[in-house]
């Protein structure tokens, strides 16, 4: 019924603007974002990558590559695609007119309106405009319907884009902003993290948090002190999740975004100086010195979902623009893959009989005890606690990592230790070292690893104390790309730790 009505003349009564459409009030914002002109010219070459009902296609984000691409084909061609798209989309579409991809449509459609529309037919204009007006009623009536929040910042956003280029009243717009403030508070910390600490979504946010701010600029007269504000503490988080090579480490999910995507976005948005050393909110902790960057996930994450990962006590190390220990993977639109990605052993971590260090079953929710960052004897020492293993086991597992000040060692150590509360009888600890596709890894003699990193001349020997390091074979994922790899594998018989109170294993990785 519900399917039937949107689809009558009724509804689409209920959709006609209630502001004027015409040409010359329309003020579209500059697009503060590029495109990629290489993708503009193979798209213009070729066939249209994506299917015309996918939403990589009818939320129009690839206007951008075509606009920077720059040639006059380029916007007849557009021109030609968004004439075909409004003459078999003009009707509610559950799917298509979704708020979720209506927020992005809009917004996409109006900040690449200059190029591609300004010079175009009076017709095709007032065609456009009016559909753009429409798709706002539409998306107004249903934004508060979305259970996800960030789906309701997404819808926001586009009603935001709309009103400013629209030039409707400034009390509407206000009355807007202040909406999309107390939503934005809802789904940030304190330090500007996303509360989902997944370095995707918090990208996503900003790049919409940042079209925002440009949208309400062009209006004047209302103020963006706390927009301004946010931004830059979510821009102070992106930067702390870039690796050397420019894109986000492999936490929950991260590492899908281009650098250079990136980079385009947290120029605008970052703050300029040092990057932050630690977020206490969102749980992370970042180390530099010299060409050697370590970051750590040293939190738990809110919700049971596979792009959440048990990576409590994780860390990655990059070399210059060479990842070097890393975790496993990215997004995937496998279910399954997900899945065992989030799992604690597909990270640089300690596992106890296989198990997650993080139990979705514990009622205990902060499982952080101790956790401390600070200046030691010739570098930097991190120690964190936990007793994601509590619950099952009766154990706390302990894990110290020190920084060399020029980084160019890396010493640590895992403990596991008793708490003497019920659980069951540990049998195996395993630490795990995954190593990037481009590390090679040999053992030699004396439980030695020696460790090659292609393109350089400088290799890295690793040493334990209480196992025998065994490589294994790994897997890494870039983007859709699955690469071989491998892991260094430390275990740890675990059974007599009542009787001993605490087990140690003691680690380092050195440059030679």
């Amino acid at each position: 019924l519900k399917q039937l009505y949107r689809r009558s003349r009724l509804f689409r009564w209920r959709l006609k603007p209630t502001f004027q459409t015409d040409v010359g009030r329309f003020m579209p914002p500059s697009d503060p974002w590029r495109g990629s002109a290489k993708i503009g010219r193979d798209m213009l070459h070729s066939v249209m990558p994506v299917e015309r009902d996918q939403p990589e296609y009818f939320t129009f984000g690839w206007l951008r590559h075509l606009r920077d691409y720059g040639d006059d084909k380029a916007r007849i061609y557009v021109r030609k695609e968004i004439s075909l798209w409004l003459s078999e989309n003009t009707n509610w579409d559950a799917k298509i007119w979704h708020p979720k991809f209506l927020g992005e449509r809009i917004s996409n459609l109006i900040f690449s309106y200059k190029w591609y529309a300004s010079s175009a037919s009076v017709s095709f204009q007032n065609k456009l405009l009016y559909q753009l007006a429409v798709e706002f009623q539409c998306l107004a009536i249903d934004w508060r319907n979305q259970s996800n929040i960030d789906d309701q910042i997404s819808a926001l956003r586009g009603l935001l884009v709309t009103q400013s280029a629209f030039n409707t009243k400034i009390s509407e717009m206000i009355s807007l902003v202040n909406i999309f403030e107390n939503k934005l508070s809802e789904i940030l910390n304190e330090d500007g993290g996303h509360v989902s600490r997944r370095p995707e979504t918090h990208f996503k946010i900003l790049t919409q948090l940042f079209e925002c701010r440009v949208a309400i600029a062009q209006k004047g007269k209302i103020d963006l002190s706390s927009l301004d504000q946010s931004i830059t503490k979510m821009g102070t988080i992106a930067k702390m999740w870039r690796t050397s090579n420019g894109n986000f480490a492999h936490f929950h999910g991260g590492g899908t975004t281009n650098s250079e995507r990136i980079d385009d976005v947290v120029k605008r948005c970052g703050p300029t100086g040092k990057v932050a050393r630690h977020a206490k909110q969102t749980g992370f902790l970042r180390l530099s010195s010299g060409r050697t960057t370590l970051i750590m996930d040293c939190a738990a994450p809110i919700k049971p979902l596979p792009e959440n990962s048990a990576s409590l006590g994780s860390f990655e190390v990059h070399l210059a623009s060479t990842p070097f220990i890393v975790n496993v993977g990215q997004l995937s639109e496998d279910r399954l893959l997900n899945k065992a990605f989030s799992q604690t052993a597909a990270h640089t971590a300690l596992t106890l009989d296989n198990l997650d260090n993080f139990s979705w079953g514990s009622k205990n929710y902060n499982p952080v005890k101790v956790l401390q960052i600070g200046p030691a004897k010739g570098g930097m020492l991190i120690k964190l606690s936990h007793d994601g293993y509590g619950d099952s086991h009766g154990i706390i597992h302990e894990r110290q990592i020190y920084l060399t000040t020029g980084g160019g060692n890396i010493r640590g150590s895992d403990t596991l230790c008793y708490t003497g509360t019920p659980g069951e009888i540990p049998k195996t600890c395993i630490v795990r070292f995954h190593l990037h596709p481009r590390i090679s890894a040999a053992t030699v003699n004396n439980g030695t690893v020696v460790l090659k990193i292609s393109s350089q001349k400088a290799g890295w020997v690793f040493k334990c104390k209480g196992s025998n390091p065994v490589l294994e074979p790994s897997v890494y994922f870039e983007g859709r790309q699955r690469l071989s790899s491998q892991q260094i594998i430390l275990r740890m018989h675990a059974q007599d730790i009542r009787h001993l109170s605490e087990k140690t294993l003691k680690w380092s990785f050195k440059r030679q």
